[in-house]
């Protein structure tokens, strides 16, 4: 648990943009404990509503929001309008490509931390003080750790591990890449490869890559338009 210290005496205030509303309103509740005056909302459209009435220090952002502008781009607007706010994005995704957004073109000073990677709220504690106080994120960083999950996927694999994911068969991916099937089914056994997913089971092998991508991003399997496993 953080041993972050302030002065008590003016809270500092921090907007929670979430939309799984459970976790939103656990979130809320422990950075309250912890002394913030904290506001939610549950999409980038009720974010800029509830930041323009108000005077943060800070945001905590999902990145996937549903449809719509996701925490990046949410992140791009709310710097606009207050070029020091402090970020922490706080996502499933392991880095900003899985969210189609070059790393490099993050905005600066922000914390990037994994939900599956927190066992309690000290560390978002110690991410949202480092960024308030314009410290070097570091190791607060976690898009940047070599180890992260599937970190060692390619741009091109995960666009088309996304598009298998949406329930697109390998066809329409090709279709939606400009490619041949055979570049789509290449493309995902090298993926395949990365994630240490067993490429003898060619059956099973594209659903295998799905569910481990999924695994890993916190989405959920179509149901509706999947292709067959080798589809």
């Amino acid at each position: 648990m953080s041993n972050v210290v302030w002065d008590e005496m003016s809270p500092r205030s921090v907007l929670i943009v979430e939309d799984d509303a459970l976790l939103r309103e656990l979130l809320a509740v422990a950075l309250e404990r912890h002394g913030f005056v904290v506001e939610t909302a549950a999409s980038a459209a009720d974010a800029k509503r509830v930041f323009s009435r108000g005077d943060h220090d800070a945001v905590v952002l999902d990145v996937s929001l549903g449809p719509g502008p996701n925490g990046f781009d949410l992140a791009d607007a709310l710097r606009s309008q207050a070029p020091h706010i402090a970020i922490v994005f706080l996502t499933n995704l392991p880095d900003s490509r899985f969210a189609e957004r070059d790393p490099k073109g993050l905005p600066g000073g922000v914390a990037y931390l994994r939900k599956s990677s927190l066992s309690d709220v000290g560390a978002l504690i110690e991410a949202l003080d480092s960024t308030l106080r314009g410290q070097e994120a570091g190791v607060l960083r976690q898009d940047s750790d070599p180890a992260r999950p599937m970190g060692g996927l390619t741009r091109k694999q995960i666009a088309v591990l996304r598009l298998a994911a949406s329930g697109m068969s390998n066809q329409q991916i090709a279709d939606n890449r400009g490619v041949s099937v055979k570049a789509v089914e290449d493309t995902i056994s090298r993926a395949s490869k990365v994630l240490d997913i067993d490429t003898s089971a060619e059956g099973n092998l594209r659903v295998a890559a799905v569910r481990r991508f999924l695994a890993v991003t916190g989405g959920t399997p179509p149901t509706v338009g999947d292709g067959p496993p080798g589809g």
